[in-house]
């Protein structure tokens, strides 16, 4: 896990923390089930959640004090 200190509290647009999955697909699969909505993020051109960000695959979703969590299965 990954977390990141913030200098503009919940305001902060950056990931505040992420955790490395062996398999991202069944993660936000999981998540989605749950009632979580998985970020879309055309600028990164995420396809069904998960962006390529080149060493990784990524996935992303805001918890309820619209902090941004995210999720990274390393290639």
């Amino acid at each position: 896990m990954v977390v990141t200190k913030s200098t503009t509290g919940t305001t902060d647009q950056a990931t505040k923390a992420s955790w490395r999955v062996d398999d991202i697909a069944a993660e936000v699969a999981e998540l989605r089930a749950r009632g979580i909505k998985i970020d879309d993020l055309p600028e990164l051109n995420t396809i069904d959640g998960i962006a390529d960000i080149g060493f990784a695959l990524a996935a992303w979703f805001t918890d309820p004090h619209h902090n941004s969590i995210g999720l990274l299965q390393l290639k």
